[in-house]
């Protein structure tokens, strides 16, 4: 797996403004100072430690877990520090993909904790790639192209059934069209703070070939269009910014592995 750091549009804090937070014993989230000064407010869900903080869930189960975290999401929302709130769960994994808890995703980059995704590339024969233009009123990159499907995988969800879903809501890609996707040996991650957290997410690398005569058409209002680009204008693209810093990863990897 290939770690990326890159430099968010938005303001940052400093890397040393951060502090751990230990979650299932051991070191999985970063927080800044205001959501640092917001744990130290509830010492019945956090600890403090030598480097920050440790959520009170020692022996606990993952049920038990969840609810914890779940507890200090609906704290953390309610003093204003959880700018998207989705009403999903996604689930926190260990190094080995194990299940430690399932709670609101929003509250993710409040707390740095690593999430999953899945970025799938649709291309057709001719070597031409579909791009999504992101919503404008999408909360992070909004108006960026993107890749052509791709979303946080849901607590309980697999990566393929995470990327057929993606690819219908997004894109409006029937099931037997979305059965041919193929992840590749792509994995990413992408690290980088942000003014009120801290991004940390696991990016599955997929691909989808697509027929000729297939339009894509958004479904649930994420896409304001999309774009069917040769390979040149897609690297222009890039090297222009216009894509999302996640697409640019996944779509650097694509062009990586096809050039093999």
């Amino acid at each position: 797996m290939s770690a990326l750091s890159a430099p968010g549009a938005e303001p940052t804090q400093p890397e040393a403004d951060y502090c751990w937070l230990d979650v299932a014993g051991a070191s999985r989230g970063r927080v800044v100072p205001a959501v640092a000064a917001a744990l130290r407010g509830h010492p019945d869900l956090f600890a403090p430690t030598a480097r920050g903080f440790a959520l009170r869930d020692a022996g606990m189960s993952v049920t038990a877990r969840s609810a914890l975290l779940q507890e200090a999401a609906l704290r953390l929302r309610a003093a204003g520090l959880v700018p998207g709130w989705r009403n999903e769960a996604c689930a926190l994994v260990d190094e080995s993909g194990l299940e430690l808890a399932r709670f609101e995703r929003g509250v993710f980059r409040t707390l740095g904790l690593q999430n999953r995704a899945v970025h799938v590339n649709g291309f057709r024969a001719d070597g031409r790639l579909w791009i999504a233009r992101r919503s404008a009123l999408k909360l992070t990159a909004p108006g960026k192209l993107d890749n052509f499907a791709a979303g946080a995988i849901a607590a309980g969800e697999t990566p393929a059934a995470c990327a057929r879903r993606e690819l219908w809501e997004e894109a409006g890609v029937p099931a037997d069209l979305s059965a041919g996707v193929v992840f590749t040996a792509g994995e990413l991650r992408s690290l980088r703070p942000l003014a009120q957290g801290y991004h940390d997410e696991i990016l599955l690398c997929a691909v989808l070939e697509l027929p000729t005569g297939f339009r894509p058409a958004c479904r649930d209002g994420e896409v304001a269009e999309f774009l069917c680009l040769e390979p040149a204008e897609v690297h222009a693209a890039l090297r222009a910014g216009e894509f999302s810093i996640e697409a640019a990863l996944v779509l650097a990897d694509w062009f990586a592995r096809a050039s093999r």
